[in-house]
């Protein structure tokens, strides 16, 4: 990971807190689990047995690079508004590194022999490459080719299939794509709670043009319904607003791009989007705490997050102050008490 290059940060999709081109909603969307049949929770511990023996709180000497993942300053990027890796809870060191490795299986066909070349180079050189028997970087300190790294490390990667990943934390070795218990049975936040752990002021961040909630949060994150509720609408426009070009007048462009709508019993809509996949269907009943989405960045969007809004007779309301309650005290409010203004600018 010492060597870890700049291309590799650009493989980490949605995982940078910048400002951005917030959704405009629906019109008139710790880490997930794999999609593939890789295993993440001993990619993650061989990674971290391999860079740190894992250490959470380990700082190389002479670089940037710390953590259990030994993530360079430059490609950890402030993620979960931590300076550097060491700094954060291993909560959010497991997901900055599921994000990555789910980037380089998604990329490579969900091939694991993949990851540990990208991760020490930043990327898989052609299989005729003279780079798989040259060592890079060896003015950093590292003494291994390519190929000799991904034999070492896939040596371990087996060791920990074998004895079931021992070193692997409680944090890396949970799925936490599915459901969620519900908050006094009848709501939840819409997900993991170690993301706002990390960043709790994002609960207060307006959005930018009339009353919804905007989350930051990386691509493929879990995202869970806040109420119960029957799905009215689904949306599924899998594509980005603005590598699309539409603000050119394309009359095929949608702005929550895929994500849902769901009515709940006291007829109150929710509408989240910008995800990249949903994982209920049209009519489907959901609980509250049910994963209905992986988010990601999609329809007018200018960075990966979800777009929460909520509706009562055609009005929209602002999530913010329920997502606080919900966060700090765990407890709902009727959304009819929620404003109607204040939260956008």
């Amino acid at each position: 990971m010492k060597a870890l290059a700049a291309a590799v940060a650009a493989l980490v999709v949605g995982v940078t807190l910048l400002p951005v081109l917030l959704a405009n909603g629906d019109g008139p969307q710790i880490a997930p689990c794999s999609d593939g049949t890789a295993e993440i929770a001993p990619i993650l511990a061989t990674i971290r047995h391999l860079e740190s023996n894992d250490d959470y709180t380990a700082q190389a000497k002479g670089a940037s690079a710390s953590g259990a993942y030994q993530f360079l300053d430059s490609s950890w990027n402030r993620y979960g508004g931590y300076v550097h890796a060491k700094d954060a809870p291993p909560s959010i060191q497991d997901q900055k590194a599921r994000d990555l490795v789910n980037s380089i299986l998604g990329h490579n066909d969900d091939d694991v022999t993949a990851v540990p070349v990208v991760w020490y180079i930043g990327h898989l050189p052609a299989s005729t490459s003279a780079e798989w028997n040259t060592v890079p970087r060896a003015d950093a300190g590292n003494r291994l080719t390519p190929r000799q790294y991904q034999a070492r490390w896939m040596d371990t990667y087996h060791d920990q299939l074998d004895t079931g990943s021992p070193s692997t934390t409680p944090e890396a070795s949970e799925c936490i794509g599915g459901s969620v218990a519900p908050i006094g049975g009848d709501w939840s936040l819409p997900g993991p709670r170690a993301l706002l752990d990390a960043a709790p002021n994002a609960i207060n961040e307006p959005h930018h043009d009339y009353p919804a909630w905007d989350w930051l949060v990386p691509v493929h994150t879990p995202i869970y319904a806040i109420r119960a509720g029957r799905v009215d609408v689904v949306h599924d426009w899998p594509h980005n607003w603005w590598t699309e070009n539409c603000g050119t007048g394309r009359a095929d462009c949608q702005t929550c791009g895929v994500g849902i709508t769901i009515v709940d019993a006291d007829n109150v809509r929710w509408t989240y989007c910008h995800a990249t996949d949903v994982t209920v269907g049209l009519g489907d009943t959901v609980n509250a705490g049910e994963q209905i989405l992986w988010s990601g960045d999609t329809g007018r969007s200018g960075a990966p997050h979800v777009h929460v809004e909520i509706r009562i007779d055609g009005v929209q309301r602002c999530p913010q102050r329920l997502i606080a309650s919900l966060y700090y005290d765990q407890i709902g409010l009727d959304p009819r008490t929620l404003p109607m203004s204040g939260c956008s600018f």
